[in-house]
């Protein structure tokens, strides 16, 4: 699964829609894609807002809806790129305990690119720092 700094939701699409699309395309049969994608928007904890449209949620709103397309499917591996980006320091933090959450339920390893040293260092997890492509830490 991907995760993405600026969401790639489809802006006029519900929250529902945006979580369930690739499913469908895939051709899971709807009361799947259904149970599935009211599961995992519980599960980022955003399941009331699953009738609302992209622009009318908050920022931190819309990565959990980004999170959960990106955990649709039960990925073995979530890449995330700057996921926090966007958000204030408070809203980061609830992202990053969605993730941990995610990695400690479900085994599934998060990868994450951010330039927030301090964010990660808090979660407590291996970090590898790179600089031009190369590992130096």
């Amino acid at each position: 699964g991907i995760v993405f700094q600026d969401f790639k939701l489809l802006r006029h699409k519900t929250v529902f829609e945006n979580v369930a699309f690739i499913p469908k395309i895939l051709g899971v049969p709807y009361w799947q894609r259904r149970t599935r994608t009211y599961e995992v928007l519980k599960q980022v904890g955003i399941a009331d807002k699953m009738r609302e449209l992209p622009p009318s949620l908050s920022g931190g709103e819309q990565q959990r809806v980004a999170i959960a397309r990106a955990l649709i499917n039960n990925p073995v591996l979530v890449l995330a790129d700057e996921p926090t980006g966007n958000l204030d320091p408070e809203l980061s933090y609830e992202i990053m305990s969605v993730f941990e959450q995610v990695n400690r339920e479900q085994g599934t390893t998060v990868l994450i690119a951010t330039h927030d040293r301090d964010l990660i260092e808090s979660m407590g997890k291996r970090v590898v720092v790179l600089d031009r492509g190369r590992r130096i830490e």
